[in-house]
């Protein structure tokens, strides 16, 4: 395993970010959660673009493989693979949905500023898809009582709450504390797997190399951490594989 350094500055990756996705992002609708998926992985592969490979851009946004990279004299075929911890993320998506659907509340409501409110939930939260109704409706009191008063009335749902001033209406949960579990050689063997099969259809499709980008790494209980003594081999079709760290903006060669 390489470890590859990045020699843009983090100052400049938001600009180089949105220089390689901004024109894929039109007409994408972060409410739909097909679209949620496929900007995810923009924001993503156009991370990794513009911090490690700036010469290259995304020519074309499929499903087989999701991208094909070009630097105007090579192209490539590039599958992403997003590595999670399901049961966190079920937990995580659950209140994530509520809190979009706050927001959408929200933007219906002319009494109520622009700004993004960060939510830190209560610890040990066990509501279930039955409450979903009322948790947004109770929510969205919450919330607008806030954003207009500054009080965060009592609650089963949020223990503190933040505001500042943003180009839109924006809600965010937080979950506070957790431990970033460690990446497994299983997990990263698991996932080059599920896609095996799939090589040989992307290969034909496009008539390119193809590249397997593993992202790690986010925010929350259900993503990974690298711990730089671990390395591996990897025997695979895909001609690279990657294993990208996207919090931290870390990236590793595996093959």
């Amino acid at each position: 395993m390489k470890k590859i350094e990045s020699k843009v500055e983090f100052k400049d990756t938001h600009n180089l970010i949105a220089q390689k996705i901004s024109s894929h992002l039109e007409g994408l609708n972060k409410y739909k959660k097909d679209d949620q998926q496929k900007i995810l992985e923009l924001c993503q592969v156009g991370k990794l673009l513009g911090t490690y490979f700036n010469d290259f851009e995304i020519k074309e946004v499929t499903e087989k493989p999701d991208f094909v990279i070009t630097n105007g004299q090579v192209s490539i075929g590039v599958e992403h693979e997003l590595i999670l911890d399901n049961e966190a993320k079920a937990k995580e998506g659950f209140y994530e949905n509520i809190c979009e659907k706050v927001e959408i509340n929200l933007q219906n409501d002319d009494s109520i500023p622009n700004c993004l409110v960060n939510l830190y939930l209560k610890g040990n939260l066990s509501f279930k898809v039955n409450d979903k109704v009322n948790l947004i409706s109770d929510l969205t009191e919450i919330v607008k009582k806030f954003i207009l008063t500054d009080t965060l009335i009592e609650n089963k749902i949020v223990r503190d709450a933040h505001k500042m001033r943003h180009s839109r209406k924006n809600v965010i949960p937080n979950f506070g504390a957790y431990m970033q579990k460690t990446i497994t050689k299983d997990l990263i063997f698991k996932h080059i797997e599920k896609k095996k099969d799939k090589i040989a259809t992307y290969r034909k499709n496009t008539e390119l190399k193809q590249w397997l980008v593993l992202i790690i790494g986010g925010l929350g209980a259900s993503s990974f951490e690298v711990d730089e003594s671990f390395d591996m081999n990897i025997e695979t079709d895909f001609d690279k594989v990657f294993l990208y760290e996207d919090f931290r903006n870390q990236l590793y060669e595996l093959k």
